[in-house]
């Protein structure tokens, strides 16, 4: 078993567990075609299928069974091994983490960490990026970042990933004295927007710009800005659209005259997936301020 790794051998005992490829990925963080992946060199290394389909389900040979318990005693000794090393203490250790996540996301969650380190982490200091992910990969590989905020349709596969946070994207016009007044698909194509200035648009700008050229429609942009309260400001002065998720968009419309409106394209949902790397997956550093994030963006959820 000398061309095989713990990540691969994880995905093969929980191949075992659950028999199902999807629901497998889901128990471990990673994506689908990691799972598929360390399958298929599992299968070159021990020359077996090692899972068969039968009746939905991936029913392991003779040959996975024998390797169960073998690979099962491998993972047993690095996990002990592991808690073994001295456990992170954030109340006297000094870390840095950094983290990428789009500005909305940032504003809800810098107050919200800022307020854990103030109780529970004395020397730890936090870095917010300015989204880019086009460059958040390499950034994770290098070690450069340790946690990403937000969406990737096909992950690269040294990345773990769970799904933290799902919202709906409007649209915010200028307040108007007809309330909830009803956007017709001409008006969103004719209308000038204002956006964020790129890359900080992330994904949710290009499915909204690729549901539009379905219907031959290509939004014209008036005004890229750096923040979303320029945005909201910019908006709330014109005649100007801008799309947002729901949840900032309920926030700006506190601070500004604006009104918020559905967006006439039919579009998928806002997703925002916690990503980090493989290499740090088992760090009880990160295992730590992972599971801050995550408790925090549950709340924010709510």
């Amino acid at each position: 078993m000398n061309n095989i790794d713990i990540q691969q051998m994880e995905c093969f005992i929980a191949l075992i567990k659950y028999q199902n490829v999807s629901k497998s990925a889901n128990v471990l963080g990673v994506s689908q075609p990691t799972v598929s992946f360390a399958l298929k060199k599992l299968r070159e290394e021990f020359n077996d299928p090692l899972f068969v389909r039968s009746n939905g389900h991936m029913t392991p040979t003779n040959r996975a069974l024998e390797l169960e318990v073998e690979i099962g005693e491998i993972l047993d000794k690095v996990n002990k091994l592991n808690r073994a090393k001295a456990i992170f203490d954030p109340k006297t250790d000094e870390v840095k983490f950094s983290i990428m996540c789009p500005e909305f996301l940032e504003y809800f969650l810098a107050p919200r960490i800022a307020s854990r380190l103030d109780k529970e982490g004395a020397n730890i200091k936090v870095e917010f990026k300015t989204s880019n992910p086009n460059e958040a990969f390499d950034m994770l590989d290098k070690g450069i970042l340790d946690f990403r905020l937000g969406w990737w349709p096909k992950p690269n596969l040294m990345l773990r990933t769970k799904i933290l946070f799902r919202d709906e994207l409007v649209c915010i016009s200028r307040k108007s004295n007809v309330s909830n007044q009803k956007l017709a698909l001409h008006e969103f194509a004719n209308i000038r927007h204002v956006r964020l200035q790129s890359p900080r648009n992330g994904v949710s700008m290009m499915v909204i710009d690729q549901a539009a050229l379905k219907l031959g429609i290509k939004i014209k942009i008036a005004l890229e800005v750096q923040t979303i309260f320029n945005l909201a400001r910019a908006v709330s002065e014109t005649n100007f659209l801008a799309c947002v998720g729901k949840k900032i968009a309920e926030e700006v419309k506190e601070k500004f005259p604006i009104q918020i409106r559905t967006i006439p394209l039919s579009i998928p949902e806002l997703r925002i997936a916690l990503y980090w790397h493989e290499r740090t997956h088992r760090q009880h550093s990160h295992i730590w301020f992972k599971k801050l994030i995550e408790e925090e963006m549950l709340a924010i959820s709510q």
